[in-house]
């Protein structure tokens, strides 16, 4: 298993032999993005000129998948196959296919499976071990907090600014650990000093305004509490301060995360404690959880991920449409 900053620098290394089946999975978008970026670009570079990308679902035909796949012609591309199963859960019939195609890949083809958060019990499943075994896994997690201030200096040199650690400690505080919020900032920074600028914690505290955040913060809470129209308001005014949609996104699915993992919990208050949800919060995810059973949260998961296919154009729709509709769903 590989970290993503790690395979990321591989890549870019340009001497990376591919696997036959590679998992990617982890709590962190901004890796994700990237490492699906430029693994497209790699295998476009390899001759890979055919890319197919699947949802999976509970009603998903891995036996059709099976046969296609079987199926290959003499003059066919090289073919890279996606499968996005944010679950994590490919049920029996799709844990019989991963396990065929580590035994016996299909001839110029590779298959490469994203997931969303997965947990150990998931990790240790015979289909993820079977990739491990075969392929390669690529987890994107999160930054602990010294980390992601380092993380924040590098990013602002990608942006041709530098930041001192006050500087990048504060921003990474302002952020609250969320780096699609850090880079969406830098990306601004950038765009307001002139290259080679030595951005200060005054300019961050001048610059970074968390205003936004608090207001994410405040989404969050009114969402759990099942304060719909209070909740659209503030969508509404965080859409018309620019703030990027899948920064919205990013929160609500993390919040549906929580209420899946609660959801399924035997004792909740012991989840909660597991969960790091303190007291004064407890109270909102009981609320949310009085309104919906398991199997709804876990279909409002799926809804989030059609809007990460929206903002990624990979599926039509408006997003921030997608993300009105969700956060009524969540809170009706």
């Amino acid at each position: 298993m590989l970290i993503a900053s790690a395979f990321l620098k591989q890549l870019h290394q340009g001497q990376w032999r591919h696997p036959s089946i590679l998992l990617v999975y982890g709590e962190e978008p901004l890796y994700i993005r990237r490492v699906t970026d430029a693994l497209r670009q790699t295998f476009k570079a390899q001759g890979f000129l055919q890319r197919d990308r699947y949802d999976v679902d509970a009603q998903f035909d891995w036996q059709g998948l099976q046969m296609e796949t079987q199926t290959g012609s003499l003059f066919a591309d090289q073919r890279l196959i996606e499968l996005a199963m944010p679950t994590g859960n490919p049920g029996t019939p799709g844990s019989q296919f991963v396990l065929n195609w580590c035994k016996q890949p299909p001839q110029d083809c590779v298959l490469v499976i994203y997931c969303e958060r997965l947990e150990s019990r998931q990790v240790k499943a015979k289909w993820a071990q079977a990739i491990e075994s075969a392929g390669l896994v690529v987890q994107a997690k999160p930054l602990a907090q010294p980390e992601l201030v380092r993380w924040c200096q590098q990013e602002a040199r990608v942006q041709q600014l530098q930041l001192d650690t006050e500087a990048a400690a504060l921003l990474a505080e302002r952020v609250e650990g969320n780096m699609l919020a850090a880079e969406q900032e830098l990306m601004k920074l950038s765009l307001r000093y002139p290259a080679g600028q030595v951005i200060s914690a005054q300019d961050i505290a001048e610059q970074v305004v968390d205003q936004a955040h608090y207001q994410l913060f405040a989404l969050s809470s009114l969402v759990l509490m099942g304060e719909a129209k209070q909740a659209l308001h503030v969508l509404h005014r965080l859409q018309q301060e620019g703030t990027e949609a899948p920064i919205v996104l990013w929160l609500l699915t993390k919040e549906l995360r929580t209420l899946v993992e609660l959801a399924q919990a035997s004792n909740l208050n012991l989840a909660m404690k597991e969960q790091r949800i303190w007291s004064a919060k407890q109270a909102e995810y009981r609320q949310a959880l009085s309104r919906h059973p398991l199997k709804i949260w876990h279909r409002l998961l799926i809804d989030a991920y059609q809007i990460d296919r929206q903002i990624k154009g990979l599926q039509l729709g408006d997003p921030w449409l997608g993300l009105a509709d969700l956060l009524v769903s969540i809170a009706r």
